[in-house]
């Protein structure tokens, strides 16, 4: 498409109309161009997505395999840490009942231990005050922290 030179007079130039008509073509044809560049811009995010949701997926499923192997072989590491804590103990003479007695004790108290650990943590998961910031929500949840230290509970 040619550059116009303003130094030189065109006849279509000086018609006013032609100049709208030209200035409306530019315009749509840009605005075409953008909407075609903004759809293959969608297009591509849509495959970059399905692809990162599918190589989430499979890191995901190999996370949970890696879980599980980790958990059995621990398992196993505890099965013969108490198998052999017992034949140790037996060995030492001591009676097979004190040995089964204590190997359940050690073992219900690692269990609680584990139990009050993730209940702790569990207490900790909460989305609430990030929904409460996406939704622009003005109400605050109930706190003894902040209640204690608003002026009204100052004057009483």
């Amino acid at each position: 498409m040619p550059v116009p030179n303003p130094d030189q007079s065109n006849a279509q130039s000086d018609d006013p109309l032609t100049q709208h008509t030209d200035l409306i073509k530019e315009i749509f044809g840009a605005a075409t161009d953008a909407g075609k560049r903004y759809q293959r811009q969608l297009t591509l995010a849509r495959t970059l997505a399905g692809r990162e949701w599918k190589l989430s997926a499979r890191a995901l499923l190999l996370v949970l395999v890696g879980i599980l192997s980790i958990s059995a072989v621990g398992a196993t590491l505890w099965v013969t840490l108490n198998a052999m804590l017992a034949t140790g103990l037996i060995q030492l003479g001591l009676h097979w009942m004190w040995v089964g007695s204590g190997i359940i004790l050690l073992n219900s108290l690692v269990l609680w231990g584990l139990v009050a650990t993730i209940r702790a943590l569990l207490k900790h998961i909460s989305l609430s005050r990030t929904w409460n910031a996406l939704t622009l929500s003005t109400q605050l949840p109930a706190d003894n922290s902040t209640s204690a230290q608003s002026p009204d509970n100052a004057q009483k």
